[in-house]
Order: C-alpha cells, then structure tokens, then sequence
C-alpha cells in the first residue's frame, strides 16, 4: 500500500505548512511560499486520492 504511505506523509507534511502559517512571526513573503507549498501538497493529495478511487473502479 505504497500510495497510502505517500499519502500519509503528504498530509503530515500540509499539516506542518498549516502550523508554520499560524506562526505570528511569518513574513509576507514566507507566508506566500507557505501557501504555494500547500497548494502543491493538496494537488498531490487529491491525485494521489483520485489514482485510488479509479482503481476501485476498475474491474
């Protein structure tokens, strides 16, 4: 189950982005860099989910 360990990994590291954007300390700059990266984990998430349901729909 290679694809559920990614996503774990995946979602652990967005909930990190997550808590580094809550910091008080970020700068504008960081925290647009922050936002970046958890849109590109969340797209890897949502193919990484969408490769799984296509094969649980697959004959």
């Amino acid at each position: 189950m290679e694809s559920g360990t990614q996503l774990e990994d995946l979602r652990s590291a967005l909930s990190c982005v997550y808590q580094k954007l809550d910091a008080e300390s970020l700068t504008e700059p960081d925290r647009v860099e922050l936002v970046a990266r958890a849109e590109v984990v969340q797209d890897q998430i949502d193919a990484i989910q969408n490769a799984i349901g296509n094969e649980e729909l697959a004959p």
